[in-house]
């Protein structure tokens, strides 16, 4: 089963690499739900079922002129996996480029994602969105 769910982890990436929003879809249970940051620009947090996550990835994709995933480890427990690596972007409005580390918590049942959720460095995305509404470190 773990081998199993990697290669459908391996999957999703590779529809996110192409920005290919069936192909991500096409892994989804119909009854999906999706947690996402709401500071991130296209986010409103939450979203349910297919029509919810078609919703997501279309609006980050009309934010995102490019975008990509390096997945460095998927670690499976059970039915749970964890891909774990380095998101980049640009955006469309701004020119704005982030390189930020990321987790996505995927639960799947059935050889489909029923749970996406994630943790990534929202204030480096938030900061190449608008670069002038986010104080720097310092």
């Amino acid at each position: 089963m773990s081998e199993q769910i990697k290669e459908l982890v391996g999957k999703l990436y590779d529809g996110l690499a192409k920005a290919d929003v069936e192909a991500i879809v096409a892994l989804f249970d119909p009854s999906v739900e999706i947690e996402t940051p709401p500071s991130l620009p296209w986010s409103r947090g939450s979203y349910s079922g297919i029509d919810g996550a078609v919703a997501y990835f279309t609006s980050a994709l009309e934010y995102l002129e490019e975008t990509g995933f390096s997945v460095d480890e998927v670690r499976v427990d059970g039915d749970w996996a964890a891909a774990i690596g380095d998101w980049t972007g640009r955006f469309r409005a701004s020119g704005g480029e982030f390189n930020v580390r990321f987790v996505h918590f995927w639960l799947f049942r059935d050889g489909k994602v029923v749970k996406g959720s994630g943790i990534s460095d929202t204030v480096g995305i938030v900061r190449a969105y608008a670069p002038d509404s986010v104080p720097s470190a310092g």
